[in-house]
Order: structure tokens, then sequence, then C-alpha cells
């Protein structure tokens, strides 16, 4: 029997030298797995390349573009020792073709090649709504989707920060079977305006919109 290459993913995070996810036991993985699948409805429509912003363990950028297998897509995380794992997973999960990893801040991408490029930009516990969304949209050429996979979500703040980098909030809602996860999703309406993306720390140090999460 072909083995999984989901489960295959969840076996390397249970097994890496690093803690990837707060709690490595099978259940937590298991519902891990399911919430990154959660959104997977409304990505439905989307086309590529999909963007991963602080893909960590690869949650949920691995398990959506092993759904997708006509998505390409770049799994972006800062931190050298989380890449070394997600090239790992990717190779493992017969990704290798279709999906780099990337070293990068998500600041430094959209200065550069990232800019207004990607079709679907994912995250999950990035960082506050209005301070995920600030990192996250610049990436997103207009017309594309970003879906965080967020805890609570102040919808307000959310819209304000959306419109202050060039999107607007499509959908916030619950995910089904989770306490306190929603999905918050944004379209990105036109290019980037001038002067995004601020300097890398920029967004957590001096957020667009104070409060959201």
């Amino acid at each position: 029997m072909k083995r999984d290459p989901a489960e295959r993913l969840l076996e390397l995070i249970a097994a890496a030298p690093q803690r990837l996810v707060a709690d490595p036991s099978p259940a937590a993985l298991a519902a891990h797995l399911e919430d990154a699948r959660s959104s997977l409805d409304l990505l439905a429509a989307e086309a590529g390349p999909l963007v991963d912003v602080g893909s960590g363990a690869g949650l949920p950028g691995i398990p959506i573009l092993l759904a997708r297998p006509d998505l390409a897509g770049i799994l972006l995380e800062s931190r050298a020792r989380r890449c070394a794992h997600l090239e790992q997973a990717v190779a493992e999960t017969g990704l290798a073709e279709r999906v780099r990893v990337l070293n990068l801040r998500a600041e430094e991408y959209a200065a550069g090649a990232g800019r207004d490029a990607a079709g679907i930009v994912v995250a999950r516990a990035l960082a506050p709504p209005p301070v995920a969304i600030e990192l996250c949209l610049p990436l997103l050429r207009p017309g594309g989707l970003l879906v965080l996979h967020a805890g609570a979500v102040d919808r307000a703040a959310a819209v304000a920060a959306a419109e202050t980098v060039g999107g607007a909030v499509e959908a916030v809602r619950p995910v089904p079977g989770f306490e306190r996860r929603s999905h918050l999703a944004v379209r990105k309406t036109g290019p980037t305006p001038a002067g995004f993306p601020r300097r890398v720390g920029a967004a957590a140090r001096d957020p667009i919109v104070r409060g959201g999460g």
C-alpha cells in the first residue's frame, strides 16, 4: 500500500530534534493536519503559486499542497533549523519538483522577487491578524487570496489593516470542530501601496492597527 505523504509529514514533525509543535502526540498531530486542510474549500477556485508564510513545521502549507497537485509553492521560514526540517519534509512527501523552501523573512521576500507575485498566501499562528495581514498581503498579486488560520479575529481591525495594505476582508468564519479557531480570508484588491513592506520587524513593533487579536 502506498504511504500517505501527509502521515509522513506528521512522523517527521514528531521525530524532529527541535519541538515544532507544542504537543507532538498522535492525537494533537492529527488535529494539526485537520486544521491545515480546513481551508481547502476557501482555496478551491484560487490559482497559485502558493506561499506559506512562517511555515515552521510545514503547516498549513504542505497538507494544502498535497491536496492541490496543480499548485506550485514556496515555504517561507526565517529560522534555518526549521528550514532543514522543511527541506526534508518536501523531499519525503514527494513535493520537491514543485515546492521550494526559502530561508527569508516575509518582509525580505516581499521587497524583492516575492512582491505582488503569489496567487495564494496562507499562514498559521503567524501573528495577530493585523500584523499578519501586513506581512502577507504584499506577497499577493492583485486578485489573489490570503487565508490566515488564526484564533479570535477582530473583524474591524482586520478590515482596517487590509485596506491599508491593498486588500479587503472577504470572510471571517469559525473552523468546524475547533474552539477559538478562525479562518480570515482577505482578497488583494490592487498593487501593494508604496511604503510596504516596511523594514523587518516594523509590523510587530508598530502595528498599522492596534489591537485585533
